[in-house]
């Protein structure tokens, strides 16, 4: 037995949390210079095989002696990572040296070796097997540069693993191997060509999870529906029936009827009854809960179903019979639901509309009038409905941010033609309203019911972050009442700072301070909406837990719920897959668009346009155009200056100038980088 691996055994029954070499020898009595040495070798090979942890001040702790936090790692393409805790507490930061194999994305348990430095024990689950990015061919072997700039580790491709790639291909590669240099995978399928425009939008949706192909079997299932209307249903067929939607929707997920009484109306929400078509376990089943959503971006869509489904058969289609849930409501002139109904029925959408004819014909437009005459008196009452449901909103507490969405427009050959703001009319504001007090109403009659169910959440902001925004609206001179935050309070400070040049930065960073909205099956409310109850159960064509909730409240009708245990489990999986998924899909949608925003403003590269603050860093701002791109100008792009960043007053202070949110700004687009979505401006003076 070697002097070194007795040296180790006795250390191995020491207490050790935090003592340097020198302390341990003294535990152990060495003191000459030959024990010292050998002492050296066995702390270093005890670390190496991760028994121990050796801080920046060389003090040592036994592995099983340490606190270990559990987290997912958020990595940075020069090598190092930080720690998102479980637990909520401070992100931890992690050095490439104590990243111990793990990756970005990868669900871990960290040890604090230094303050707030950590170091990876073990890797719980790795996030990430498959990623998208550049193939550059070697002989013999080659390498996979990632495209997503979290993951700071090229993938080495063996010989024979990369399905005969060309040099300079967008692939997707399933890594099969962590460790060492670098992680080792297989190609499994090439996208196109580098810095060709369908290969980069594609790789993006790849890269999310998502996918612009169905399964062969998923396709086949879906052609081989077939219109059913043999369960029993309350037909509304001839009942006047209308939807509202966007020029080129073609998944239409619901429609309307109102009639209108004396001191009350009576609201049926016709929504597509999915779950007839695609039954839980199917085929189908299995690959919509995989996808959760559809994902949206110019000039198409990537559906959750295939569109024999979503634009066909599912699709609330003009002039033909469709099989829907509807909710029905009688809503009194307060705009409170005093009946409720829950109806598998089966429609005709007599008039499947635009949301800018509606609101042409809501402005008196004489030909559309007359066109659609016998659905006008329908219309119009849907207005005065609408308007009554959304005063009612407003004065509970509802917050209403004016957020502006951009419309990109591509021409016929795939290129953008233009950016606008999307229109938001009087008609949207109409539709939205119905769709809301649906959602309240169905999750406020199931959770009476006390069933299984998935909810959407958005809970109460953390209190650290609601105390530092009211400490930074009273440093801009308004108040928020003390004590526990209402939505209401918060309404009431975005209508006081209305026109103000502080609505913009006010606005902002009240978003900023918000939680999350995410799916639950549990009710917890609606923060935003100042909603008791709240879910999703409008849009079932491409929202998965629509199609869930519409699969329970059809088992409860028809009195086959089964076991509520196993149906509580399948929801909280739901939840949490949907909420997961939906989180992927923003940021797919948001990256396409960047991409495209990034293309058109090539186009403007020399030319000067007027701007507003949209972010500050201690490395320089970021400002949105009228259209809503968005770029950054560094601080070498500033105006000369001696800047310092201010973060809880959102200020990049300057001795002569200062930038903060929401300040306008003049500037002249210099760079574009359409691959990486990356467009830089420089400040100019006055």
């Amino acid at each position: 037995m070697s002097f070194i691996f007795k040296i180790t055994e006795k250390i191995e029954g020491l207490n050790i949390q935090g003592e340097s070499a020198r302390e341990i020898a003294k535990k152990l009595d060495f003191y000459t210079k030959f024990e010292l040495a050998e002492l050296t070798k066995a702390l270093e090979e005890m670390v190496s095989a991760g028994k121990l942890v050796e801080n920046r001040s060389g003090k040592f702790f036994k592995i099983n002696s340490t606190k270990l936090y559990k987290g997912v790692l958020r990595g940075n393409k020069r090598g190092f990572a930080f720690l998102i805790r479980e637990d909520g507490g401070d992100d931890l930061f992690i050095p490439h040296k104590g990243m111990n194999t793990a990756m970005h994305a990868d669900t871990v348990e960290v040890s604090i070796v230094n303050g707030d430095e950590g170091r990876v024990e073990n890797v719980l689950e790795r996030g990430i097997t498959r990623v998208v990015g550049a193939y550059q061919k070697s002989a013999g072997f080659g390498f996979v540069i990632v495209d997503n700039n979290n993951y700071f580790s090229d993938i080495f491709i063996p010989r024979g693993y990369d399905i005969n790639a060309e040099n300079g291909t967008k692939v997707i590669v399933e890594i099969d191997k962590f460790g060492g240099k670098n992680p080792c995978g297989k190609i499994v399928e090439v996208i196109g060509k580098v810095g060709e425009k369908q290969s980069d939008v594609l790789s993006i949706l790849k890269s999310h999870g998502f996918d612009n192909i169905f399964p062969e079997n998923v396709e086949a299932e879906a052609n081989a529906m077939k219109a059913k209307y043999t369960d029993n249903r309350t037909s509304y067929v001839d009942m006047m029936t209308f939807s509202i939607d966007g020029d080129d929707s073609k998944d239409l997920d619901d429609a309307i009827s109102i009639l209108k009484y004396k001191g009350f109306y009576k609201l049926y929400v016709h929504i597509a009854d999915v779950s007839h078509y695609v039954e839980q376990g199917s085929i189908l089943d299995i690959e919509a809960f995989k996808r959760a959503t559809s994902v949206y971006f110019p000039g198409s869509v990537y559906p959750m179903l295939p569109p024999v489904l979503s634009n066909g058969l599912c699709s609330l289609n003009g002039g033909e019979d469709r099989l829907t849930l509807t909710c029905v409501m009688t809503i009194n002139e307060n705009g409170e639901v005093t009946e409720k109904e829950l109806v598998k029925s089966i429609i005709n959408n007599d008039y499947a509309m635009t949301y800018k004819n509606v609101t042409k014909i809501l402005e008196g437009d004489a030909e559309l009038r007359k066109k659609y005459g016998p659905v006008v008196p329908m219309i119009e009452d849907a207005l005065a409905l609408s308007k009554i449901l959304n005063a009612r909103r407003c004065n509970r507490g509802n917050i209403n941010f004016d957020s502006r969405e951009s419309k990109i427009i591509i021409d016929d050959e795939g290129n953008v033609a233009d950016i606008q703001i999307y229109p938001y009319t009087v008609s949207n504001g109409m539709i939205e309203e119905f769709m809301l007090i649906a959602n309240e109403t169905v999750a406020e009659y199931m959770c009476n019911l006390e069933l299984p169910f998935v909810y959407r959440v958005h809970e109460v902001p953390d209190s650290e972050k609601i105390t530092n925004f009211k400490k930074f609206v009273e440093g801009c001179g308004f108040q928020l009442q003390p004590g526990k935050v209402h939505p209401k309070t918060l309404q009431q400070l975005l209508d006081e700072v209305k026109g103000s040049t502080m609505e913009a930065i006010i606005s902002k960073i009240m978003l900023r301070s918000m939680q999350k909205a995410k799916y639950m099956p549990e009710n917890l409310g609606h923060f935003g909406l100042a909603a008791e109850y709240y879910c999703h159960f409008t849009s079932p064509i491409r929202r998965y837990p629509d199609l869930q909730i519409h699969r329970i409240i059809k088992a409860m009708l028809d009195g086959k719920l089964g076991s509520l245990p196993k149906l509580a489990n399948w929801c909280k999986e739901v939840s949490e897959v949907s909420s997961e998924r939906e989180r992927a899909s923003e940021q797919a949608e948001r990256s396409i668009k960047d991409y495209y925003k990034a293309e058109f403003m090539m186009r403007h590269i020399g030319e000067q346009f007027k701007g507003v603050v949209s972010g500050v860093a201690n490395f320089g701002i970021f400002v949105e155009l009228e259209n809503t791109c968005e770029g950054i100008a560094r601080l070498d792009n500033l105006p000369t200056d001696k800047y310092e960043f201010l973060e809880n007053k959102y200020l990049l202070k300057g001795d002569r100038l200062s930038f903060t949110l929401g300040q306008d700004v003049n500037i002249e687009v210099i760079a574009c980088d359409i691959e990486n979505r990356r467009v830089t401006f420089k400040v100019l003076e006055g």
